[in-house]
């Protein structure tokens, strides 16, 4: 068993300040996630009231919930990987020990920090892009574009930080305290 799987880290060194700061972040992320979560289901359960029991539905209702959800899962995924619950191929990461298992948490981390920071990037090319030309969704909601595309920054922003600092553990904590 490794120094934080009782609390949720999943690494193989202590995670440092740093990397507990970053976690912090993606912890308080994660609980702006679980309430956007409540309103999404408020916001589709009054949908539903107002298409079948009032029969008047609201025009907008889908559209924000769709970016509701990029938001959600943006602003849970550091949570995910600070929590050690992202995706991995179990035969290989449970099976591994030793320098194999070393290799594999850093190349794990590695890659998520490279395509969270393209996605990043991207997204503050986007963010920029809809802020210079004032563009807004084509639906009924008409939202300012770069609102939603900000929790791509955020999440994957948070996310590209909490990979690194966990590979930068792994090179420079040798130990478990």
């Amino acid at each position: 068993m490794n120094f934080d799987e009782n609390n949720g880290g999943g690494g193989l060194v202590a995670p440092s300040n740093l990397t507990r700061l970053i976690g912090g972040l993606a912890f308080m992320a994660s609980i702006v996630s679980a309430a956007l979560i409540i309103l999404t289901l408020a916001v589709t359960g009054f949908s539903v009231f107002r298409r079948y029991f009032i029969g008047h539905p609201l025009t907008w209702s889908d559209e924000l919930s769709g970016f509701l959800v990029v938001a959600i899962v943006m602003l849970g995924a550091a949570e995910v990987l600070r929590k050690g619950e992202h995706v991995s191929v179990d035969i290989f990461s449970e099976n591994a020990t030793g320098r194999k298992r070393w290799i594999l948490e850093f190349w794990s981390n590695l890659s998520i920090a490279i395509v969270a920071a393209v996605l990043c990037v991207s997204a503050i090319n986007s963010v920029q892009f809809s802020l210079m030309f004032g563009i807004y969704s084509d639906s009924y909601l008409e939202a300012p574009l770069w609102i939603p595309q900000s929790f791509l920054v955020v999440g994957a922003g948070l996310l590209c930080l909490l990979a690194a600092a966990k590979c930068l553990d792994l090179i420079f904590v040798r130990n478990r305290p």
